[in-house]
């Protein structure tokens, strides 16, 4: 692309995304008699997922020909490169926002840090004051639990979480609902985030292949110790239900599904007690493996393609299959979202009341935590 004013040229050099690479672009700095100045922005991933890992940042300089026409393009006189975190201090640094010297730290946008400096700049609070003072902490994390060791700043910090959280569950959302997104999307954009399947849940197993020959998309640890293995399947299923005689059943990719999570279970009940003092011994990580259960997460009630079927026919079929097993159960995207939006609400209301009863004057203003108009992430 060519700029006619000032003869500007950026171009697009696409990627080989089997590799890992997406593309670079390039703009011209300089053109001149003697030497020639470019920039270069390429970013690497996942090709699977489409997640960005690592960015880099290369300048080169190229002196012109020796035969006196154009740039010796194929030997840069000069190269250097920056990468990650290194292009966004190149970046603050260009914006002018070092304006005074000193010791900055930088703050993730999307961290709990960074809510609550959002929080607390809509309140009035000098955020630039607050940030140095993080700066020149040698602890955040204390900063953090000090800013929470108030019901107000606890209320503050809940807000800030809650309103993380509900920006994941509209991913996931948009991800379930849209045509073709495969279970390894959802698996990525699920992460660890372990709460989207209620509280009883407090983390996930640090390995997949807790069993010989088996390897889980999500392992929960539950709040006893013991596990809760989740197997995703995409959420663009167009047989998940289907007509059978003069009812509805679910259809055959439900029924694989399920047979899977029943051998992991199987696996889990022959090899746990051996397992679970082998990770003792070895790892020193205790995990109860007794009687674990498991959910088949699958499936989108807007991707049906089955006639006159509707969201409740879905989920009676769903729940008339469930009725007959046991230590497995079969749930939708659409269900396990709605569960946490509406647990997220709740928690919500929690925060707010124990603001309002803190300080009810903070709670007279609509807009300080107005998410939508000052998004804390």
């Amino acid at each position: 692309m060519e700029n006619e004013e000032g003869g500007l040229n950026v171009w697009h050099v696409p990627g080989d995304e089997t590799t890992g690479k997406f593309g670079t672009v390039g703009i011209e700095l300089k053109k001149g008699p003697r030497a020639y100045k470019a920039a270069y922005l390429a970013r690497y991933g996942d090709p699977i997922t489409g997640e960005i890992k690592k960015q880099e940042l290369r300048f080169r300089t190229y002196n012109s020909s020796p035969w006196g026409r154009g740039y010796d393009f194929d030997d840069a006189a000069s190269s250097w490169y920056c990468e990650n975190g290194e292009i966004l201090r190149l970046t603050a640094f260009l914006n002018e926002h070092f304006t005074e010297p000193g010791s900055y730290r930088i703050v993730k946008d999307g961290s709990l840090v960074g809510g609550i400096l959002s929080i607390l700049e809509a309140a009035g609070v000098d955020a630039a004051e607050l940030g140095r003072a993080l700066a020149e902490h040698g602890d955040v994390g204390a900063v953090v639990s000090g800013l929470a060791s108030t019901p107000a700043g606890l209320a503050a910090t809940e807000a800030a979480v809650i309103a993380q959280r509900r920006q994941v569950v509209a991913h996931l959302k948009q991800l379930a609902e849209t045509p073709g997104t495969n279970e390894t999307k959802m698996q990525a954009s699920i992460g660890e985030n372990y709460w989207l399947f209620g509280g009883k849940y407090t983390g996930v197993a640090s390995r997949r292949d807790m069993t010989y020959l088996d390897q889980h998309d999500i392992p929960l640890i539950c709040s006893d110790g013991s596990f809760h293995i989740v197997e995703l399947k995409g959420p663009h299923i167009p047989r998940l239900v289907r007509r059978h005689r003069n009812h509805w059943i679910v259809g055959n990719e439900v029924h694989e599904a399920v047979g899977q999570a029943q051998n992991y279970l199987r696996a889990l009940d022959e090899q746990g007690l051996n397992l679970q003092a082998t990770y003792e011994n070895e790892l020193g990580v205790r995990y109860d493996m007794r009687r674990a259960k498991a959910t088949v997460l699958i499936g989108h009630p807007d991707h049906v393609n089955a006639p006159r079927v509707n969201r409740k026919s879905i989920e009676q079929t769903i729940r008339t299959y469930n009725s007959h097993l046991t230590r497995v159960d079969v749930l939708t995207y659409a269900d396990l979202l709605e569960s946490a939006e509406r647990a997220l609400t709740f928690e919500e209301g929690i925060a707010e009341d124990r603001l309002s009863v803190e300080d009810p004057d903070l709670t007279e203003d609509p807009n300080l935590f107005d998410f939508e108009e000052h998004p804390p992430f």
